[in-house]
């Protein structure tokens, strides 16, 4: 045990050392590695990555899509965006935005099984869940929808899934409203509900800011990204 603690240590010496050589870095050509959720990296990151292309053609990305925390300290990633705030310490975090979701529905869905004006209209709706019916029945209560759990007929553990199914006209899900806006073939429903905030934070190593390219890369999403949302 003694020896493992001892083993983990000189790891986090030497992942603060590649930290701090990195972070004195000036030169702008080069990789940086952003980690996003997969709607983000899916639907919003590539326009942005475009843009980012013209003004410096000389830094290359590496988009890490996953929904789960990746370690900064241990570069595990340069550059994070996502829907909590990071605990871990030594790091720079901006609260970017807090945008707005809501429930969607296929037009096809709608038109086979009828026009829903009312949350209380949605008994023997279909539903599409996350990760468990469990609890996605408490995320609808949180947006004032109250459905029952054998309405979950369909469950998805990612954002992008979720998005698809809606999208294939299998029920009624959640989607933030910005990408629920991107298609014609989805409709808000119960618009007159209070909508369901989340944020959206932006996240590099405190070394890493001084380095030049990954600065240019953190101000350029911060500035972007608060644009979009």
């Amino acid at each position: 045990m003694e020896l493992l603690e001892h083993v983990r240590s000189m790891s986090d010496a030497a992942d603060r050392i590649a930290l701090t050589a990195s972070g004195q870095s000036q030169d702008i050509a080069g990789e940086v590695c952003i980690t996003a959720s997969d709607t983000m990296s899916a639907y919003h990151l590539p326009p942005l990555l475009k843009k980012l292309r013209a003004i410096a053609p000389g830094i290359k990305i590496e988009v890490h899509s996953s929904n789960e925390e990746r370690d900064l300290l241990r570069r595990e990633a340069d550059i994070a965006i996502r829907n909590f705030r990071p605990q871990q310490l030594d790091l720079i975090t901006r609260l970017i935005s807090e945008p707005e979701a809501g429930i969607y529905a296929a037009q096809a869905y709608l038109e086979e099984t009828g026009r829903l004006n009312d949350p209380a209209e949605v008994a023997g709706a279909a539903f599409i869940g996350y990760e468990n019916a469990e609890r996605s029945v408490t995320i609808y209560e949180n947006f004032g929808v109250l459905v029952d759990k054998k309405q979950i007929h369909y469950l998805a553990n990612t954002g992008v899934v979720m998005y698809e199914m809606i999208k294939q006209g299998l029920g009624i899900g959640i989607v933030d409203i910005r990408t629920g806006s991107m298609s014609k073939q989805l409709k808000r429903l119960f618009p007159q509900l209070e909508p369901v905030t989340f944020p959206i934070w932006l996240t590099t190593h405190r070394e890493l800011h001084t380095n030049r390219r990954i600065r240019i890369v953190y101000d350029f999403l911060a500035e972007e990204l608060a644009k979009c949302y």
